[in-house]
């Protein structure tokens, strides 16, 4: 029987990858080769979209026309005996994901309906119904912004109510409304704006848009490795404080931290409705990234996703020393993931958007964060001159900083600092009347 010795990764892969099967190698003496199998069809544009200039030399590609049975039998057949496991890190690489799986029977792989399910809100919240009502906030799926069916969701929703257009993640066009006034006019610029976005990240579902009422509470996240018998192990859980917590009309996720400061008991609850959000989308050999929600009601499910959480691995790694990228391979080949039970330091990644949309001028106090004791690393995904958008408007964030340090306390000392000192200068803010006629369209 041939070594099995290569992880198949579908059309693209992150750059941590090389260093978590080099560390998984010098601690085992096992070596992983990546080999990157993408669809033709999207190969450039996706390549481009998911950052993948560090392919180079890095990881051997293979190219094929995923909707031709040769093409694909082709591709595969010189190493097929040999792989372990095949994962997609990026969710806008499913689709090819759960066209592969009918060429890979021997392998761990989720069912192509449970990642269905998994990707699309309407059939994610009907799956959640069925199996456990109280899992998730009561919603329904919209087709369009008339009177009509404003009138329809008013007569079985209060408000707050929350927009989320289904397939996309990073909160993306989602936004609160709180009376028919902006329900309204939020409703018809989704509807707009929402074929922007699947165009622009490469989302291949039907648009759509779920409407539910607005959950109160705390948010956290946690990623499970999902056997191929459905036992569910959990990497610690994630704390998340939304742009809307600190005065963003947005709920992007402003800063993560692990540990997340939860009680056992709560981190129990946390996971177990986790674990209860696989079961019902049958998921298996798979690592799940699930958003919830403690509100005064327990823990209630946001919305989970069928891959590894974003930054999860670098978080994982500073403050528990977990290759969580590895763990993701491990389980999908069958194996048991590891997961350090105790915490070794406090990491958190912080994001922020301008307080205004426009063109970004300037970032101050870039060289005071770089000294401050917790300071690990940043990115600065915009120059002067670019366009800056709010998240709700198909926009990222302006600054990306990772922190770690072991005193919880100097990492809390730090976020503040950071807050402080942070300046995003916006020389030409956008129109007051550009911003609303673009919410309206």
């Amino acid at each position: 029987m041939s070594k099995k010795d290569i992880v198949l990764f579908v059309n693209s892969v992150h750059a941590p990858t090389y260093s978590a099967l080099r560390m998984y190698q010098q601690k085992t003496g096992i070596k992983f080769k990546p080999v990157v199998i993408v669809d033709a069809a999207i190969k450039d544009t996706i390549h481009k979209l998911n950052s993948q200039d560090h392919l180079a030399g890095n990881a051997q590609v293979v190219v094929a026309d995923f909707d031709d049975v040769a093409s694909v039998r082709h591709a595969l057949k010189p190493f097929e005996s040999r792989i372990a496991a095949v994962t997609s890190q990026f969710e806008n690489s499913i689709t090819e994901l759960k066209k592969l799986i009918p060429y890979l029977p021997y392998l761990h792989t989720p069912t192509e309906t449970s990642l269905d399910w998994a990707t699309d809100k309407k059939p994610m919240r009907a799956a959640f119904n069925a199996y456990d009502p109280t899992l998730s906030p009561r919603s329904l799926h919209v087709a369009d912004a008339t009177k009509e069916t404003i009138d329809a969701i008013e007569a079985v929703m209060d408000y707050p109510i929350i927009i989320k257009p289904s397939g996309l993640e990073r909160s993306l066009l989602v936004a609160a409304v709180h009376d028919r006034a902006e329900f309204t006019k939020t409703l018809a610029s989704t509807f707009r704006e929402i074929k922007k976005a699947h165009s622009k990240w490469m989302k291949r579902l039907e648009p759509s848009v779920l409407v539910e009422e607005l959950m109160q509470g705390d948010m956290y996240s946690v990623d499970t490795y999902v056997a191929p018998d459905g036992t569910c192990r959990h990497a610690p859980v994630i704390k998340v404080v939304t742009g809307r917590q600190v005065g963003f009309d947005d709920f992007f996720a402003y800063l993560q931290m692990s540990p997340a400061g939860l009680s056992a008991a709560e981190t129990r609850k946390a996971c177990d409705t986790a674990e209860r959000a696989c079961r019902a989308l049958g998921l298996r050999s798979i690592t799940a990234h699930t958003e919830l929600m403690r509100t005064p009601k327990g823990w209630k499910i946001i919305e989970v996703g069928p891959r590894i959480g974003g930054y999860r691995h670098e978080l994982y790694a500073l403050s528990h020393g977990m290759n969580h990228i590895m763990n993701d391979v491990l389980n999908r080949a069958g194996l048991e993931p590891e997961i350090p039970a105790i915490a070794k330091g406090h990491a958190a990644i912080f994001k922020t958007y301008a307080r205004q949309e426009g063109v970004l001028g300037s970032i101050k106090g870039l060289e005071i964060v770089k000294q401050l004791p917790s300071y690990v690393a940043m990115k600065l995904p915009y120059v002067p001159g670019d366009t800056l958008q709010f998240a709700h408007n198909n926009g990222d964030a302006v600054i990306e900083v990772t922190l770690c340090h072991h005193d919880a306390r100097q990492l809390q000392a730090d976020i503040e600092r950071l807050e402080e000192v942070i300046d995003i200068y916006v020389k030409t803010p956008a129109p007051k009347a550009a911003v609303a006629a673009r919410r309206s369209l």
